[in-house]
């Protein structure tokens, strides 16, 4: 496959213009001959809009950011978040009456709101609960379908970003 350049060009010129394909060398016209461009990544002329779009930073981050907005289209470097898992306990045993019991982070008085709400995974005597069959968590509040018997076992985890 032959590539063909333009005639006459101008110091500078690309060819192609826009190569917006994986794979695709670009060459510089230098004023006597093409040079190969070293290969960057291209969002092509169909997604240049979209990069338009937004504030981007001007210099590049450091080791192990990542690119983030703020919803508004800003961009800057961050480091990543981390999860982390918190073990969940409620605010009492269970009495084969009570359906609702307050979650806890686990050796605190700190009730604890999974966010979101589906953010949990619950067990009851060490068997996982089907979460909306079994419980539903509104806020702190976890409700349960049937009253836990007395003297089960209540153990739960849930991922929170640090």
């Amino acid at each position: 496959m032959a590539i063909v350049f333009p005639v006459g060009p101008a110091v500078g010129t690309l060819h192609p213009a826009d190569p917006g394909t994986s794979g695709v060398t670009q060459y510089q016209w230098d004023g006597a001959k093409w040079v190969a461009v070293l290969s960057t990544v291209s969002l092509g002329t169909p997604n240049q809009g979209a990069y338009n779009q937004y504030q981007w930073p001007v210099a590049d981050g450091l080791l192990n950011q990542q690119l983030t907005t703020d919803g508004a289209g800003n961009l800057s470097w961050e480091l990543a978040a981390t999860p982390s898992l918190q073990v969940l306990t409620v605010d009492r045993p269970f009495n084969g009456i009570d359906l609702a019991y307050t979650l806890y982070e686990s050796g605190t008085t700190t009730p604890f709101a999974p966010s979101p709400a589906t953010n949990i995974v619950v067990f009851l005597g060490g068997v996982p609960q089907v979460p909306s069959a079994a419980y539903t968590v509104a806020g702190s509040t976890i409700t349960f379908t049937e009253a836990p018997l007395a003297g089960t076992t209540f153990y739960a985890i849930s991922n929170i970003v640090v």
